[in-house]
């Protein structure tokens, strides 16, 4: 993706496709939006983004490493996304991290020993109920 491409989405605001997220969140907060995406139809997590759309860029070191570690020991199963940063000034990068819809649903965050599954709704993301985790198993 380039600069324009970008900016376009982040001037569009959040949908239930694209969410805004700093770098500075808890990992279960990562992995949360992640396991909604792909229990949805898939999408991408801007990082280093503001809810209200302001760039605030990538201060997290290793930030690369650390959203493949959410995927891999906070989500089940494991998925594997697309990762890219993307430079908006000369010491500002956002990181774009693409969830695909998942075709082994439902997936579930990890978390103190429990599995919490959850589901996006427009742009927001909800803990996923009994019938919705059926669907869920049964498309699967």
């Amino acid at each position: 993706m380039n600069k324009t491409e970008l900016l376009e989405i982040i001037r569009n605001g959040e949908s239930s496709g694209v969410e805004f997220k700093r770098d500075d969140i808890p990992i279960q907060d990562l992995a949360r939006e992640i396991v909604a995406f792909a229990n949805y139809q898939g999408g991408m997590i801007l990082l280093g983004v503001e809810d209200d759309g302001k760039i605030s860029g990538i201060k997290r070191k290793n930030i690369e490493e650390w959203v493949m570690e959410a995927c891999r020991t906070k989500v089940d199963p494991e998925i594997i996304p697309y990762y890219e940063a993307v430079v908006i000034e000369k010491d500002k990068r956002v990181a774009i991290v693409r969830i695909s819809s998942g075709n082994v649903k439902p997936y579930a965050m990890l978390h103190h020993g429990h599995r919490y599954y959850y589901l996006r709704a427009g742009s927001t993301v909800r803990e996923a109920g009994r019938e919705e985790l059926l669907r869920l198993f049964q498309s699967s």
